[in-house]
């Protein structure tokens, strides 16, 4: 098992969280989003003060039919939306980015389809993964749940994860907390990066 800890960010772009995204003009908000961005902005800075890698994803597609069946599930995006070269793929203004970090582009929820994520990890010598970002019941879900099919450890920092519905992230936490990932306060997530934390204790919410 490889011992390096990496900083995995998902789709903290414009298009999902911005109040002039795509999904705020569906209806569909990230409340609290000064919070949720100084959260992932603590872990990435506890990442490069130990010298863990910090890795950014974010989800786009060239054209209209890219976006595959979502486009039926998710209509406003048939035309619109997390398309290459616009504002809305970019990363929010205000994160805490470096020259040295390492972009994911996907096409999917899930990080690890088709993209180069799995070399990554493995030239970067990461076993573990403090993840965070949005939206925690799909992208964040569906990437912890394969980061695990590929035995990496993963810890979900609890703030610096966030969706649209209150009930399905708190569902989605306490899911991923009973065995594909560790859900932990900010604090012990940056400690874990930092090298400074024993074992996390998961707490998982409902339980």
């Amino acid at each position: 098992m490889n011992s390096q800890t990496a900083l995995l960010v998902i789709d903290m772009q414009n298009d999902y969280c911005h109040p002039d995204g795509v999904f705020a003009q569906a209806g569909l908000r990230v409340t609290g989003l000064d919070d949720l961005v100084g959260h992932v902005n603590t872990l990435a800075a506890a990442a490069r003060l130990a010298g863990r890698p910090v890795i950014w994803v974010r989800m786009e597609w060239a054209e209209d039919a890219d976006v595959g069946l979502l486009a039926e599930r998710s209509p406003f995006l048939r035309a619109a939306g997390l398309r290459r070269g616009t504002w809305g793929s970019e990363l929010l203004g205000g994160l805490d980015r470096a020259p040295g970090d390492h972009e994911i582009v996907k096409s999917r929820f899930d990080a690890f389809h088709r993209t180069g994520l799995d070399d990554l990890l493995r030239d970067l010598g990461a076993g573990t993964l403090v993840m965070a970002g949005v939206r925690t019941d799909f992208c964040v879900e569906s990437t912890v749940r394969s980061a695990f099919f590929r035995d990496l450890r993963v810890i979900v920092a609890r703030e610096a994860v966030a969706g649209y519905v209150e009930d399905l992230h708190t569902g989605s936490l306490r899911l991923m907390g009973t065995v594909f990932a560790k859900v932990v306060p900010t604090e012990e997530a940056a400690a874990a990066l930092a090298g400074t934390a024993q074992a996390p204790h998961a707490t998982v919410p409902g339980l």
